[in-house]
């Protein structure tokens, strides 16, 4: 069974390298023409509305920044990037719940911009990642112009965002047992591919949770080794 690390991470975000996408034109579908995964995670430059059917004078239209942030109406500066529409949604009505009686509410997005990652480490090209469809570990580090020789592929780190605005690091292997699928990568995703095995991930990240494209800090909290943390589903390359 495949070794799965989960380190939680306190975000405290700061400004991303990467320069801004140019938002899509409208539509649910990508400039390729093939339909929009469902995977797709919130990205820069991704335009949503939110609506509110019992309190319309709150409805807003909002362009997600560089760092993954938006300030909507009532609730300033919030994290979505790299949450899927369902995990953007449950965050903002948890927040408008503090401020509003009906918080109820619908997030729709009205243009996408490409999903946005990074792949770092023992890869040719290490860097930003732009994807108009999600991305599979494995496709992430072809984009990334492939493994450098020695390069461990048996503990590759995927570090992420979860839907409370904390980050994880997931140990992973590019190469899965026969019959699994690869996992889906989110936006935001930092990926490491170390050149020889990590031995305690905490520590590693200690060191490099400087070198990320947010800041963090972070501390451990358990999680029971079997579980399953990163999706299997398979996407086109």
């Amino acid at each position: 069974m495949r070794r799965v690390t989960v380190i939680a991470l306190a975000l405290a975000l700061a400004g991303c390298a990467a320069a801004k996408a140019p938002p899509l034109a409208s539509g649910t579908v990508t400039p390729s023409g093939a339909p929009l995964a469902p995977e797709h995670t919130l990205t820069a430059g991704d335009v949503f509305e939110i609506r509110f059917p019992f309190s319309p004078e709150f409805n807003d239209k909002i362009t997600v920044g560089e760092d993954g942030t938006v300030a909507p109406k009532l609730i300033g500066s919030v994290v979505v990037g790299g949450l899927t529409v369902n995990e953007a949604t449950k965050r903002l009505s948890a927040l408008y719940a503090r401020q509003i009686k009906y918080p109820t509410l619908s997030l729709t997005v009205r243009s996408y911009a490409p999903e946005v990652l990074w792949v770092e480490g023992a890869v040719a090209k290490p860097g930003l990642v732009r994807s108009d469809l999600p991305l599979t570990l494995e496709r992430a580090v072809t984009e990334a112009g492939g493994l450098k020789t020695g390069a461990e592929t048996g503990d590759i780190l995927v570090i992420r965002r979860d839907e409370t605005g904390n980050v994880h690091a997931y140990q992973e292997a590019l190469a899965p047992a026969p019959g699994s699928a690869d996992p889906v990568l989110k936006s935001y995703d930092v990926v490491y591919v170390p050149l020889s095995p990590i031995g305690s991930v905490n520590e590693f990240l200690a060191g490099y949770v400087k070198n990320l494209p947010f800041s963090a800090t972070y501390n451990i909290v358990p999680v029971a080794p079997a579980q399953q943390l990163i999706p299997r589903v398979a996407v086109p390359h």
